[in-house]
């Protein structure tokens, strides 16, 4: 008897710890809303990932909780290469949260999208497949 309770007890173990977890990752995900997100791109795409969209989800329903007065949105994509298909690449990935912000109800009269301003080159290896979003109250 008292091995299949250890046997049960071992089981019980192995499945609770990543249910326990999942649960503490979701705590973090349903947070108070802030007034910043970054969305990450995969390397030279312009498609938004699962968890991108999710992450503009939440970023347009903090906007509705805040009221928020303007939101802006700013694509990147690095300093290096040539500077017209980067603009091109930065512009398409906040055109594509805009989409998202849109979809899930923002006005798109209090959106404004842009590049992302890079300063240095270490701007550019943070900021290369990033779109911000600021939200203002």
């Amino acid at each position: 008897m008292s091995r299949r309770f250890d046997i049960f007890r071992a089981s019980y173990l192995k499945a609770a710890i990543p249910l326990m977890a999942i649960g503490l990752l979701a705590g973090c995900v349903s947070s108070t809303p802030r007034d910043s997100y970054v969305v990450f791109f995969e390397r030279d795409s312009v498609t938004l990932s699962d968890a991108g969209q999710e992450v503009v989800r939440q970023a347009a329903k903090a906007a509705h909780n805040m009221n928020a007065r303007h939101i802006y949105v700013l694509g990147s994509a690095g300093k290096m290469g040539d500077p017209d298909v980067l603009h091109e690449l930065a512009t398409t990935r906040a055109l594509a949260v805009v989409e998202v912000l849109e979809i899930d109800g923002v006005d798109p009269k209090i959106i404004s999208k842009d590049k992302f301003p890079l300063k240095d080159i270490d701007d550019s290896r943070l900021a290369l497949r990033r779109v911000s979003i600021k939200i203002a109250k």
